[in-house]
């Protein structure tokens, strides 16, 4: 089994190799080259844009498992400049599209964002992937039109592709204050002693899954057979708000809440207040979360404290 990972040099893309070794020939494409302390044993690096077609198509093959990561913003960065969000990420979806149209690959699996593409919610309940989209970022907007590209071309063109939608991970490897990864930042500001930002009361309600829990989904999604086109929610399916958080990562390090410093702002409207995924049609598969946020922190705390040490 050849398995591509577009875009797999960051923290879901190495986790995601590791995972999926052994067994399987794993080869990560990436647009910078990464750090001799970063690579993998037994994995091959090419360097490239993904969104040329020639180099896409040097690099995939027929029967390859194509996992799509690559993606050139996080949720803050396509609010400061929403068409940068469009040009440096449709182009690539449409590209490797395309290239797909004439590449028989077993699977094309997308992943995109369960935290965005729903927008605000009526009720306070885990999200169904039938749910109705309506995303309130650049961010989502953009992400939701490459889901749409995907099922079009998977129609139109038979690609063999799935959606994934993952809620917030978390884990060791991710970087704190990087605009995504609430949990990293908040190991990383507890740690530090430095206050952290809580938006409203007790900030937002979100769903957390541990980055190995993450990676099994994603192998399932691999080695399935459902429909083209077809969309997968992966989350915890626990709700934490931002308050509740903290409390966990200050337990965790050993600390007291009283200790933590929050600096409490106003709500902004741009946040949606909850958003919790179902994840019954991934379950049918036979994947469950198995992590629960107590469980997946002290590895997390663990890494972070090392890469604080480090910088």
């Amino acid at each position: 089994m050849r398995i591509v990972l577009l875009g797999g040099t960051g923290f879901i893309g190495r986790h995601l190799a590791s995972y999926c070794q052994p067994g399987a020939d794993i080869v990560i494409v990436s647009r910078h080259a990464p750090m001799n302390v970063d690579r993998l044993p037994g994995v091959r690096y090419v360097q490239g844009d993904s969104a040329s077609q020639d180099f896409l198509r040097q690099v995939i093959r027929a029967d390859d498992h194509v996992v799509y990561l690559a993606y050139n913003s996080v949720p803050k960065t396509s609010f400061d400049d929403p068409l940068r969000d469009i040009q440096e990420n449709l182009p690539l979806a449409i590209s490797l599209l395309s290239v797909l149209r004439d590449v028989p690959v077993k699977r094309l699996l997308y992943v995109s964002s369960g935290g965005t593409v729903y927008g605000p919610t009526e009720e306070a309940a885990p999200i169904a992937e039938d749910h109705p989209t309506h995303p309130i970022s650049p961010y989502g907007i953009t992400k939701l039109a490459v889901e749409k590209y995907c099922r079009m071309y998977a129609r139109l063109f038979g690609i063999p592709v799935v959606i994934a939608r993952p809620s917030n991970p978390y884990g060791p490897g991710q970087v704190p204050y990087r605009g995504q990864g609430f949990i990293a930042t908040a190991v990383a500001k507890i740690l530090q002693g430095d206050e952290m930002p809580v938006f409203g009361p007790h900030g937002t309600v979100r769903d957390y899954l541990y980055i190995e829990d993450l990676c099994a989904a994603m192998k399932v999604l691999l080695h399935s057979q459902p429909a083209p086109g077809a969309i997968f929610n992966i989350g915890s399916g626990i709700g934490l708000n931002n308050l509740q958080v903290l409390q966990a990562v200050a337990e965790a390090a050993g600390r007291k809440m009283s200790e933590v410093k929050v600096d409490f702002l106003p709500a902004r409207h741009f946040d949606v207040a909850y958003n919790v995924l179902d994840s019954s049609r991934l379950e049918a598969l036979g994947w469950s979360c198995r992590t629960t946020l107590a469980q997946g922190l002290p590895a997390t705390i663990q890494w972070v404290t090392a890469h604080l040490s480090a910088a």
